[in-house]
């Protein structure tokens, strides 16, 4: 099983990149290939919305940045997990950016152009806000994810009042659950 983390924090090391590398330790512990890809850490340009995925003939976007990458990377994946933090009560940019360029990955009649037998999960960390700003966020990836790409949802991970970028890391029951999380992720 291959299992793949997008992590759009640009804090290296912060919490919710801990939160995803530990998710990926714990698939890694049943066996599964892990690969984690910081968003903030690659060039994504902004879609263009120009068309061009949309033609006839075409199967993905013609901008030449990360996303080629990207994309073969979650072709390849039966598993992916999207650490994102919530600013102002939404995905923070490098995160929108990413969402918007899956718009290639639909066909014309919006079809998806990627595989349907995967499972998705989401690590939402945030400074403020509760539960309910949490399941917004996470229903809009199902929406996309689990609606309109087929995949399986298996639910989210939070962590809330994460002011303090090592609040995850200085917390062992915190990684404890993150390998919990990847290790039903990939049962």
């Amino acid at each position: 099983m291959k299992v793949l983390g997008l992590v759009s924090s640009p804090r290296k090391g912060g919490n919710g990149h801990t939160l995803v590398e530990n998710i990926l330790a714990g698939a890694a512990e049943n066996g599964a290939e892990t690969e984690l890809i910081r968003l903030t850490d690659v060039e994504i340009k902004p879609c263009l919305d120009c068309g061009f995925c949309k033609k006839e003939g075409n199967t993905t976007c013609m901008q030449k940045d990360a996303m080629a990458d990207i994309y073969a990377k979650l072709e390849a994946a039966d598993a992916v997990v999207f650490g994102m933090p919530i600013y102002y009560g939404r995905p923070n940019a490098p995160f929108l950016g990413f969402i918007d360029r899956m718009y290639a990955m639909a066909n014309p009649d919006f079809s998806p152009r990627l595989p349907k037998d995967k499972k998705f999960a989401t690590v939402i960390t945030l400074g403020g806000g509760g539960l309910d700003v949490v399941e917004q966020n996470h229903a809009t990836l199902a929406g996309i994810f689990g609606g309109m790409f087929g995949w399986k949802d298996e639910g989210f991970l939070w962590k809330n009042m994460m002011h303090d970028r090592k609040a995850v890391a200085g917390n062992p029951e915190a990684i404890a659950e993150a390998k919990a999380f990847g290790k039903k992720l990939t049962e």
